[in-house]
């Protein structure tokens, strides 16, 4: 596939986070890792896929090193969770790079589902399936997981953008 301006485009429109009011549970969740990093969180989002239960903790980008120096303790004490400390950007592909920030990713790709009306970015790991697996998540929990967070927290400032995440490997 060629790439064109109106990809440059997609890739670099801005976006914002619109979480949900905060439930106990979140405020709670925001309260701790408050009083663990000394680091107030932008946004805490909380989500579940089948038997998976994903807490994002989006931290400024400033105070992310920070931050990450805390995650595995922070996952020794909050058990039967998958914990993640996001990068937060308002640019859609640094945003998408942030989320799969360990993980080493080929190639990035937009590509037109006119059935879904959506836009499929799919995100092309080498011929290393265990960056795929990272990436997809247990029963393809995580990337689940990913596309629930675009679609009911992630609003692009300019226009509506449905879109999706894919995640493939490069052959």
């Amino acid at each position: 596939m060629f790439y064109t301006i109106l990809d440059d485009l997609i890739l670099y429109q801005s976006l914002t986070i619109k979480p949900s009011k905060y439930s106990n549970d979140e405020l709670k969740l925001h309260n701790y890792f408050y009083n663990k990093t000394q680091i107030d969180p932008s946004y805490i989002i909380s989500i579940e896929i089948e038997e998976e239960h994903f807490i994002f903790f989006f931290i400024n980008k400033n105070d992310y090193f920070q931050a990450k120096r805390h995650l595995n303790s922070i996952r020794n004490e909050i058990k039967h969770r998958k914990v993640l400390i996001i990068r937060d950007d308002k640019i859609l592909i640094n945003f998408i790079f942030n989320l799969f920030a360990d993980l080493y990713i080929d190639n990035v790709d937009i590509e037109i589902n006119h059935i879904k009306g959506k836009y499929e970015i799919s995100i092309y790991f080498l011929k290393d399936l265990n960056n795929y697996h990272i990436a997809v998540g247990k029963r393809g929990c995580y990337i689940k997981a990913i596309n629930e967070l675009f679609n009911k927290y992630i609003k692009f400032i300019n226009c509506k953008t449905p879109l999706t995440i894919k995640c493939s490997v490069t052959v």
